[in-house]
């Protein structure tokens, strides 16, 4: 069983820096562009914060993929300095960009790109989309090196020891087992990720950010295991572990709907780009961008957008995976999909299986 439990002081403040800086700090570099229409800044070519992610595609076990292009040169030293941790990097980005294509699988956007290539096109265009790779794809990063710690595959980290002694002798339960140590997690991923030194956008973000324990319960929960006699519980052993990706990516997608535009020109602190709404705050863990998204509707090969042409929709949905919706206006094809399946299995004695052969006829519509 698992509940929820805070981090203990401050460490929302390392998380953050992690999973909502790094996005702020794309959408920076993506605003210095001089392009007045969607701007995509020098990141393509290593500016990006996470051109990091092409790692997910590279080496394999005999080729870890420290001199990889994706990386810079700072974090190929770090890759060559630990090689044992190269296999969660690249753990990190793929758990990162999976999760994203799973929270956005039914809208315009589907973090996909027709170039085949594993980055997102929207990486480095400084738009909301931006900020939502690049965080979850830190927080994908701090998830995997963590569990990896826990898995015994580093010789410098492994359990969290600090939670070897206490618990509660009223309620009936003690720390023990391996808890996750995510504090190992985020340092080393603060460290790949170079955020130390950044612009206005990333450390006025970093000095301010809140130990809030609500945030800090998506990340970790508490696992517990029964001692007694005929299973009575009477004590418990408990330790902390990570919670589940899906449930951080859900958190972060919730963050992405709320995301906030700031102005591109930035001078003592953060702004939004609405002036009638300057007057409301920033949140300490709001995601921020610069640009705004671009049609995601039609095809547009430079920017790498395939367009909604061809998506399944659901014709009788409202949501985003809704023909409406999906398909901008432009209407839907239908077609029907014949599926052929065995059905009706019966066990013969002796000794086979027979079945039926069942077809069933499915409406299945897609965006003209």
């Amino acid at each position: 069983m698992g509940r929820g439990a805070p981090l203990g002081p401050c460490l929302l403040r390392t998380l953050l820096l992690l999973a909502l800086c790094p996005a702020a700090g794309s959408t920076w570099m993506a605003a210095r562009s001089p392009s007045p229409r969607v701007r995509r800044g020098p990141a393509l070519t290593g500016g990006c914060l996470c051109s990091w992610l092409g790692i997910a595609a590279a080496g394999g076990p005999e080729k870890p993929g420290c001199a990889s292009p994706p990386l810079s040169r700072r974090q190929q030293d770090l890759c060559e300095q630990k090689p044992e941790l190269v296999p969660a990097i690249r753990e990190g980005a793929r758990l990162g960009l999976q999760e994203c294509r799973s929270q956005f699988r039914h809208e315009r956007w589907d973090c996909r790109s027709e170039l085949g290539s594993n980055i997102p096109t929207p990486c480095c265009v400084g738009t909301k989309e931006t900020a939502f790779i690049s965080a979850v794809t830190a927080a994908g990063l701090v998830h995997s090196v963590t569990r990896s710690c826990s898995a015994g595959n580093m010789t410098e980290c492994s359990c969290d020891v600090t939670l070897r002694h206490g618990g509660s002798a009223t309620e009936g339960w003690h720390w023990g087992g391996c808890s996750d140590d995510i504090h190992y997690g985020m340092a080393f991923s603060r460290k790949f990720l170079d955020v130390k030194g950044k612009p206005l956008v990333l450390t006025a973000h970093i000095d301010g950010l809140h130990c809030n324990s609500k945030i800090s319960s998506k990340l970790m929960s508490v696992d517990c295991r029964c001692h007694g006699v005929s299973g009575s519980c009477a004590v418990k052993t408990c330790w902390k572990t990570m919670s589940s990706f899906e449930k951080v990516g859900r958190f972060l997608k919730d963050k992405y709907e709320n995301s906030i535009q700031i102005s591109d020109r930035l001078k003592k602190k953060l702004r939004r780009k609405e002036k009638s709404q300057r007057k409301i705050p920033i949140g300490k863990e709001d995601l921020l961008y610069v640009n705004k998204s671009p049609n995601y509707c039609v095809e547009d090969q430079k920017l790498g957008i395939p367009g909604t042409q061809g998506r399944e929709c659901n014709r009788t949905s409202q949501g985003p995976d809704g023909c409406n919706l999906l398909c901008c206006g432009r209407g839907y094809n239908t077609h029907v999909v014949r599926h052929v399946e065995r059905c009706e299995c019966k066990f013969v004695w002796c000794c086979y299986v027979r079945c039926r052969r069942c077809e069933t006829m499915t409406d299945v519509h897609t965006c003209k």
